[in-house]
């Protein structure tokens, strides 16, 4: 596996939701939906490890190689983006 982590973001028409692209496997699974941060807490472990290491993630869905998530509108887009391809570097060392 790579460790080199590079991360694509799509902004959609609703202003709290992105889509962040990967170059890694996120998840084996079809999809993973997380509707909040306690169910991320008892979901896989990159979920749990993003709802941990990000503030701001209201609503998550993992994908092979995609994080759709739903922010609290509080927290800036910037931030969040930041703090996800981090967490993500952080994870495939």
């Amino acid at each position: 596996m790579s460790e080199y982590v590079t991360v694509e973001v799509e902004y959609g028409d609703d202003a709290n939701i992105a889509e962040i692209y990967v170059n890694q496997v996120l998840t084996r699974a079809d999809e993973e939906r997380y509707e909040n941060p306690a169910a991320g807490d008892l979901g896989s472990p990159i979920a749990q490890m993003l709802y941990t290491a990000v503030e701001g993630i209201n609503r998550l869905t993992i994908s092979e190689d995609c994080l759709t998530i739903q922010r609290d509108s509080a927290y800036p887009w910037e931030a969040i983006i930041d703090e996800v391809r981090d967490a993500l570097r952080d994870w495939y060392l």
